[in-house]
């Protein structure tokens, strides 16, 4: 059986494997286990593997001491799963790996990376918890059930209201209830609330608290009776002298500190348990009751629906929050692509942007730096949402920084290009089509960069793709590409389609994609001008599509010159 140390610091936990027969702690870098600090000693203690799953702790002749929950180390001792080592302001916990991975099947709270001052909330390990349950009751889905007198919930439930609303968030929360639960409850000495992660359903620590300023002992729970709260949904009263080893001696029971533990779940709005809370109290003669349990219950109820209206609020005030800055998001982005389209005589542009969220990462340009020349782009960022936005943003100013200075579209491709691949950092690629029309010749000059080919439709009906001899690779691939151009004379009644893969890629209520074969039948049933074209295109899309939800961008350029 293998075991590990858990080492905190400053909030986080640093899992170190014991591997080998022995593994020696201290601050020499050749200890295993290196410990920087001066109230370290240079080879401070020895973790020694006596057999098959017993480990043993010994101190070096430290300085300054080596403590095992809380005791000072003199001779070799017999470490136990969940055992805590503290050495000089490091303080370790010691874990039989099978023990870990059984709590985290079990989703029960450890130590482990838990915030400084939370630090002293573990789980008891099986061996060691003998906790006895005396009451548990049912579920508290109904606050009225329990017969305790109604003036005393009554006020319960008023106080801790009260309380909670003073908190200023929901980190606060917490504490203010243990603070009012530590008046209610006079004989609790110690208290914890537990809350329920909602990513990784494991409980950890929200507030602790001890009524007594010099009461530094590690709250250890019961896994008895967190289990028992947890599946069955109840509260619990039980007694705890576990942890007393003049328990197992048989000595008087009147001489014992036996732990009387009250513990109640918190449920959320669909029945789970979202929370816990736990108290308990060492006053042999101030035992916890029924009617305390009761009380509790109560409690816990009204403190899990208000903390589940305080989550819901701000939620709420997030999401708003949230669809405001994609608004302007969305206006940003949209103020990136051309205002215009270019006007220019024997000419007809069409084009079509429909982001599948708030922002997208299809790109499409129009510039004219001169009268006769005029450049276009069509772009699409591999992934939607914000981030492919963003990188949208960048081609953007890539392309028109470049082409004021540029001329030739190979040099501009490649220019691009290097700007994209030097800035990649998350591996994102464009496919990408940039190119321009020499109006003096009704020439179109442009290169293809991994993008779905142009089609072009004659003036005769007939349908092609422009393709080059070979693919090429999108932008931010190989900074080095060599792209190579494709140049086409448009005659007149020409049209030149470009689009992205959110018009082919749109899919049915089946699944089925729109396909390339679809878009190529409504252009050759249509073969009108521009902008009937571009309409007709999109409403044989949206028609095949029905109710199902728009699944990407989704950008057209059309480019038609005038039958004459």
């Amino acid at each position: 059986m293998s075991a590990s140390l858990f080492l905190q610091n400053n909030g986080n936990s640093s899992r170190l494997e014991i591997k080998g027969k022995q593994v020696t702690l201290g601050r020499h870098p050749d200890c295993e286990v290196c410990l920087k600090s001066n109230t370290v000693s240079r080879y401070h203690a020895r973790i020694s593997l006596i057999e098959d799953g017993l480990y043993q702790l010994e101190d070096l002749g430290s300085g300054n001491g080596t403590f095992v929950n809380n005791m000072l180390v003199r001779d070799p001792v017999e470490l136990q799963s969940g055992d805590s080592i503290s050495i000089g302001p490091f303080l370790l916990e010691f874990s039989s790996d099978a023990e870990y991975e059984n709590n985290q099947q079990e989703g029960l709270l450890t130590s482990y990376g838990l915030i400084p001052s939370l630090k002293n909330v573990s789980v008891r390990p099986p061996a060691k918890d003998k906790s006895t349950i005396l009451r548990a009751t049912g579920t508290n889905s109904d606050l009225n059930q329990f017969q305790i007198k109604p003036e005393i919930k009554l006020k319960a439930i008023l106080e801790i209201s009260r309380t909670i609303a003073s908190a200023s968030d929901l980190d606060s929360m917490a504490a203010k209830v243990l603070e009012g639960l530590f008046h209610i409850f006079p004989a609790a000495d110690r208290g914890c609330i537990l809350l329920r992660d909602r990513e990784n359903l494991r409980f950890f620590p929200k507030a602790v608290r001890h009524r007594r300023e010099n009461d530094h002992e590690a709250l250890q729970l019961s896994r008895t009776v967190l289990k028992a709260v947890t599946d069955n949904k109840t509260g619990v009263l039980s007694a705890d002298a576990a942890n007393d080893e003049r328990f197992e001696k048989s000595e008087s029971v009147s001489t014992l500190t036996i732990r009387s533990i009250l513990c109640a779940p918190m449920l959320g709005l669909d029945g789970s348990v979202i929370g816990i809370i736990n108290l308990d109290t060492q006053l042999a003669g101030q035992m916890f009751s029924e009617d305390d349990l009761e009380l509790l219950m109560v409690i816990a109820g009204q403190t899990a629906l208000s903390y589940e209206s305080a989550r819901l609020m701000i939620s709420h005030v997030e999401k708003q929050r949230y669809d405001n800055e994609m608004e302007i998001a969305a206006r940003v982005q949209k103020g990136l692509l051309p205002a215009n389209i270019p006007q220019v005589s024997g000419y007809e542009f069409f084009v079509s942007y429909e982001a599948a969220r708030a922002v997208g990462g299809d790109y499409y340009d129009f510039i004219q730096p001169e009268e006769n020349l005029i450049w276009f782009a069509l772009g699409d960022v591999a992934g939607k949402g914000v981030p492919a936005s963003l990188v949208m943003s960048r081609v953007c100013s890539a392309v028109r920084s470049t082409v004021e200075f540029v001329t030739d579209v190979t040099d501009a491709v490649h220019r691009v290009n290097h700007h994209i691949d030097e800035a990649a950092h998350d591996g994102r690629f464009i496919t990408f089509i940039l190119g321009q029309i020499d109006l003096t010749q009704n020439l179109i000059s442009f290169i293809n960069a991994g993008h779905l080919n142009p089609l072009l439709l004659t003036a005769n009906g007939t349908l092609t793709e422009l393709a080059a001899d070979q693919p090429s690779v999108p932008l931010g691939v190989m900074d080095e590409y060599e792209y190579q151009a494709i140049q086409h004379r448009l005659d007149p009644g020409e049209r030149l389609i470009l689009f992205t893969d959110g018009v082919t890629e749109a899919m049915n209520e089946e699944r089925e994609l729109f396909g390339l074969e679809r878009l190529k039948a409504a252009i050759l049933k249509s073969k009108s001008k521009p902008d009937k074209l571009g309409a007709h295109i999109l409403q044989a899309v949206k028609t095949f599509a029905g109710q199902s939800e728009q699944y990407d961008d989704m950008t057209l350029v059309i480019i038609g010159r005038d039958q004459s």
